[in-house]
């Protein structure tokens, strides 16, 4: 069944950029959205890759210096943002999607998963692993945005991948590692939205001690010091106003990222013949029996982020119940792939990686599954129940790591209604509070005859109910 988007409302993809709602399908499951890039075309993706874009807020006149009136429009911006903030926050949930601000406005009955989540990332936490089961339309994808939002607020880089069958299978760990790696957020530039490794790189190429801090000696790392000194002299080369900078920018970070393979070599080349920096560039391969390799790098990139003033890296992985669907050989792939992630984030004593197969050869080979002792990755995995992923999640990490998600009950949809009211009422002052006493006996309707039985779906009836109070009283 499909309803036709009665106003323009944008979201973001993480390829296909931005685009218009046409249309709300499956229930709110997936949106049809026609792409700036593509016009003309509609596509039909789901609504849990999409992020609705920001609304900018309603300008306020500076006043002049010294003015009497600047307290006043001072207390009129905030204003503005927190009405802007707050119709945001409903738009999303109309859409089913997640806003990129005011989540835990209307988060509840996940007291419990939050304070783990946090103490996961808390500074001193050396259990910075976790596992998330939920049903289809429990939470999971909204759990794994909350974990975000709190880690960005706490320092933390953040990198996001759905196990897609082709384009992210968790039996080939590059296509993995490239995923999150080009998905990377980053607290101080969170509007930015997905940056990939470039700033850390940049950021790294300004220091030099950081620079031979990654090169030196036994505590080199293979990827990341030719990365990070040829980061530098792409800088240098930028400020010189070198052309060719910007695309050797743009093929070192594809390169690091793990987006083009077999390019190595020429990649070689082409720096050495455009900047004064001599180092080995290796490839990041596409074989399925080399997981050791991507525990090694993203452990080693979250050692990068650290050094850099952050607080490391969080990795979300959702649907990992694909896994299930594999057969013998790609799923014990998969079982490496996990291990090897949960074994860069977890103290080196919580597993035993020695059963990993090593693949490659040369120094590729011969690398450990992580960088260094001391972990500054967190990783927080999403499956649904019933799946082979949850056996192997909870065998893996132990009852007190895995996060289940429980169907609301009665309580949790009143108090759902009651938060979105309260966003409602503040995002629509004219709206009469009558409309309390409406809702509650709709809820009671909905809760009893099972047609909202998932948060997404029960905050879209409550808001279609909303709007449509808000119009027979105006």
């Amino acid at each position: 069944m499909t309803e036709r988007s009665g106003n323009e409302r944008r979201v973001r993809h993480a390829s296909y950029g931005e685009g218009s709602v046409t249309a709300v399908e499956r229930g709110g499951m997936s949106l049809r959205v026609r792409f700036d890039r593509f016009p003309g075309l509609e596509v039909s993706l789901p609504t849990r890759l999409l992020r609705l874009v920001d609304e900018a807020a309603l300008p306020v006149k500076k006043p002049a210096r010294g003015s009497r009136k600047k307290k006043q429009a001072t207390a009129a911006a905030a204003w503005t943002s927190d009405f802007a903030e707050r119709r945001q926050v409903l738009e999303a949930v109309r859409l089913g999607v997640v806003p990129l601000r005011g989540l835990l406005a209307y988060t509840v009955g996940r007291d419990e998963e939050v304070e783990s989540a946090r103490r996961m990332l808390a500074e001193r936490s050396d259990d910075r692993c976790r596992a998330v089961l939920g049903d289809y339309g429990s939470g999971k994808t909204h759990l794994l945005e909350l974990i975000q939002h709190l880690a960005l607020a706490e320092g933390w880089v953040v990198g996001r991948a759905w196990l897609d069958p082709q384009e992210a299978p968790p039996s080939k760990p590059r296509r993995v590692y490239a995923a999150l790696a080009r998905s990377f957020v980053y607290p101080d530039k969170h509007e930015a939205g997905e940056l990939g490794l470039w700033p850390l790189l940049e950021r790294a190429a300004g220091d030099a001690d950081l620079v031979a801090g990654f090169s030196a000696g036994e505590h080199r790392h293979a990827f990341l010091a030719p990365a990070i000194r040829y980061a530098r002299g792409i800088v240098e080369a930028a400020g010189d106003g070198s052309l060719k900078a910007t695309e050797l920018q743009l093929l070192l970070s594809a390169w690091i990222e793990g987006r083009a393979t077999g390019v190595s070599q020429d990649l070689q080349r082409l720096l050495h013949a455009h900047i004064d920096v001599r180092d080995r560039v290796l490839a990041l391969s596409d074989f399925g029996t080399l997981p050791r390799i991507y525990g090694y790098m993203l452990s080693g990139i979250g050692e990068l982020a650290r050094r850099c003033g952050y607080r490391g890296v969080l990795l979300l992985l959702d649907e990992t119940e694909l896994f299930s669907n594999l057969d013998v050989e790609a799923r014990a792939r998969a079982i490496d792939v996990f291990r090897v992630l949960m074994g860069a984030a977890l103290p080196q004593s919580a597993m035993d990686l020695s059963e990993v197969r090593k693949g490659g050869r040369g120094v590729i080979r011969e690398l450990p599954p992580r960088f260094g002792t001391e972990s500054h990755l967190a990783l927080a995995l999403a499956a649904t129940p019933g799946s082979a992923s949850e056996d192997f999640l909870r065998h893996s990490l132990g009852t007190e790591r895995v996060l289940e998600l429980r169907r609301f009950g009665e309580a949790q949809f009143h108090e759902m209604a009651d938060r979105i009211l309260d966003l409602y009422l503040e995002a629509y002052p004219a709206v009469h509070r009558r409309v309390l006493a409406a809702l509650e006996t709709k809820t009671r309707q909905w809760i009893a005859t099972g047609v909202a039985s998932s948060p997404r779906e029960f905050g879209r009836r409550t808001l279609d109910f909303l709007d449509a109070a808000r119009h027979v009283g105006g």
